[in-house]
């Protein structure tokens, strides 16, 4: 006798999210959707998924919730908020909260998830846009393991790579955190070895030799082609999205009496691209802003 596929509701049809969810219709779940401009979600009502009105009436009858938002604010908004998820959620459904938001925020969605009903598991996920459309993307899941084992057909839907984050939410974001810290760093460091290298005359292929013998990551790779020909209109991360993740890095660190003074540092160039107009470049073009400082 055949199972029937859970339910799937998805929130939140950004560049990342529109992508998670093609892939979870992709491999046959049926597929509820909501965000809030109506129109990014053609392309899946056309395929078949239906478009709810509220997060409320998208969760009402799903097995497996999946939220791609943009921040604490917008995550609060949609999961507390009147017509939110948690007025519609039945119980014993599993929401899996994909976005880079706060640690204390992931633990408070789980107690509220709890208190009614239902379960919680953190799975922010690293990767851009092409590993989403590409169901590359990883994902790091924190929560309940018999929860997140009912979870992962789904999730296996848009990440290929499934990584346990520990029993208590707070701990995959916190590793999200580290994550992009990790990566923010590395462009701070491509930016300020090019700018030593090209300022001391050192051959600009001898420097991406370097380089590359340093970064062997593939996605690192194409960062540093895009910070050596400053190619920041290509748009993978916006610098209000690296602005964002580098505060809660900074909060993050706090949290833990930490202070992270290379994360302080990206802070302030990122704001300075903001304060330049930069806000929807790709958040790599923060390592031009101290040679733009030295230029003025």
């Amino acid at each position: 006798m055949s199972t029937a596929l859970p339910k799937v509701a998805f929130l939140g049809l950004g560049k990342m999210g529109v992508a998670m969810a093609a892939n979870i219709q992709r491999a046959g779940f049926p597929l509820t959707v909501w965000n809030r401009t109506a129109d990014k979600a053609a392309a899946l009502v056309a395929r078949g998924a239906r478009c709810a009105p509220t997060p409320e009436a998208a969760v009402h009858q799903a097995d497996i919730v999946i939220s791609s938002l943009a921040d604490d604010a917008v995550v609060n908004a949609v999961v507390s908020g009147p017509s939110g998820i948690l007025a519609g959620l039945s119980k014993g459904a599993i929401h899996v909260g994909t976005s880079t938001i706060s640690p204390g925020l992931a633990d408070r969605l789980a107690q509220d998830h709890e208190a009614q009903g239902s379960f919680y598991v953190a799975g922010p996920v690293v990767g851009r846009t092409n590993a989403a459309e590409a169901a590359q993307l990883t994902t790091i899941l924190a929560g309940d393991a018999r929860v997140i084992e009912r979870a992962r057909p789904v999730v296996a839907a848009y990440a290929s790579g499934i990584l346990p984050g520990g029993a208590f939410a707070r701990q995959a974001n916190a590793a999200k955190l580290i994550a992009n810290f990790l990566g923010a760093s590395g462009l701070d460091l491509i930016g300020q070895t090019l700018a030593l290298g090209e300022r001391s005359g050192v051959a600009p292929e001898l420097l991406r030799m370097m380089l590359f013998g340093f970064f062997g990551h593939e996605a690192t790779r194409e960062y540093i082609d895009k910070i050596t020909a400053r190619d920041f209109d290509d748009v993978g991360f916006t610098v209000t999205g690296g602005l964002k993740d580098v505060e809660l890095m900074i909060a993050a660190g706090r949290d833990v009496d930490l202070e992270l003074s290379t994360a302080r540092a990206l802070q302030a160039k990122l704001a300075g691209a903001v304060k330049r107009g930069w806000d929807g470049k790709d958040w790599s073009c923060l390592t031009d802003i101290d040679r733009l400082h030295q230029e003025a």
